[in-house]
């Protein structure tokens, strides 16, 4: 059961306890009111003294107020299809990966249809490391190993399973216990069953982003029964929605028009600083990475209805790893993200938005010269 379908039929009727909360339309008006429920293809939303029924196809976002956030676990699976789950005990075995949601039913799917475990919470001092392994293909999973000083050192081979305390590792034909208290995460390696972001999302009030390609019918104040995929089903107590999404959770930033584009030479020269943005200013590729030489910016819009700005960074290996140079991203002329590259190692990003109206991402060649100062970017995108 795809999107398209599930807008047809999510639900016959759901009746359940009033809470507040504001809509979105997908022209940009927003709604104040209570949810009252969903129909087969309507948002049910009691607003000036009466029910609207609000078609989902005219849809954007529905967000609930007045609800405290809760703590969520530790670890964080990350499902192939754009899905992430925070999950308190967690088992990996010859029958799958089984997340233990906080107060929901368990999830168990197949391997295939996961792309990262991280069993630590998010810290300054390793997300660009950890971000920028985990968005790199790799063909054999990854056990990453967490060293002194907050050093992510990875380790290439087959996660063999996972229990409470203990990845079982086969690294080059020996097989290791790697405790986990040791570890930042693992990685897997290989195509992946799903490869595309569905475009219906529900957040949950632990954090958890639950990304749809459907959902069956609900009666009452039973949980919602989501679809994953075809073959993968789950259960949203309606007490724990905190948002859901009608429209793509996701835009590359790569395919909206640049608002501002510049290229400064280290050297001095009279050439026409136009014609040198044209050759040496920042480029697309691959129709989703953006390649900047040192000296080189470039600025968007960030559309308000995304929060988050996600990607990877990574110094050219072709170009030569020398000298020094700095990756910048700017929100409203503010830094908010800085890496200096010294290598050929990528580096992620997530980062809040909060609510700024422009993105700029900067490459300094760092007064050394701008030879091998090439740097990508991967698939930065905007995200719900």
């Amino acid at each position: 059961m795809y999107a398209a379908e599930w807008l047809l039929q999510i639900v016959q009727a759901i009746t359940l306890a009033i809470f507040p909360v504001v809509v979105e339309t997908s022209d940009g008006a927003k709604i104040r009111g209570d949810f009252k429920g969903i129909t087969s293809n309507t948002l049910l939303i009691a607003a000036n003294g009466s029910v609207q029924e609000l078609p989902f196809n005219k849809l954007a976002s529905m967000q609930r107020m007045e609800f405290t956030p809760k703590v969520p676990p530790a670890k964080q699976v990350a499902l192939s299809n754009g899905s992430r789950i925070y999950s308190g005990e967690l088992k990996f075995d010859d029958a799958g990966v089984l997340i233990e949601p906080r107060r929901q039913p368990s999830l168990r799917t197949p391997v295939k249809k996961v792309h990262t475990i991280r069993f630590r919470k998010s810290s300054p001092e390793t997300d660009a490391q950890w971000l920028g392994l985990s968005n790199t293909e790799n063909n054999r999973d990854v056990l990453v190993i967490r060293r002194p000083g907050n050093r992510l050192d990875p380790q290439q081979g087959i996660v063999l399973s996972i229990d409470e305390t203990t990845v079982k590792f086969d690294l080059d034909g020996t097989e290791i216990d790697a405790p986990i208290n040791q570890l930042e995460g693992v990685i897997f390696g290989g195509i992946k069953e799903i490869d595309e972001t569905p475009p219906i999302r529900i957040t949950d009030i632990y954090g958890s982003s639950w990304a749809l390609t459907g959902n069956e019918p609900n009666e009452g104040d039973k949980p919602i029964q989501i679809q994953l995929d075809d073959n993968l089903q789950h259960a949203i107590p309606l007490e724990q929605i905190a948002r859901i999404d009608w429209t793509s959770g996701i835009r590359m930033l790569a395919q909206e028009k640049a608002t501002a584009s510049q290229y400064n030479s280290y050297v001095a020269t009279n050439v026409d600083p136009t014609l040198l943005n044209r050759f040496f200013g920042p480029k697309l590729k691959s129709r989703t990475d953006l390649v900047l030489n040192g000296g080189s910016k470039i600025e968007y819009r960030l559309p308000p209805q995304f929060r988050k700005f996600a990607g990877t960074v990574q110094r050219n290996e072709t170009s030569g790893v020398t000298g020094k140079v700095t990756v910048n991203i700017k929100f409203d002329n503010k830094v908010v993200w800085s890496e200096s590259l010294g290598d050929a190692k990528p580096r992620g990003f997530e980062l809040d938005t909060n609510g700024a109206r422009r993105v700029a991402l900067e490459v300094d060649h760092g007064g050394d010269g701008d030879v091998g100062d090439n740097i990508r970017f991967l698939s930065p995108r905007l995200l719900k």
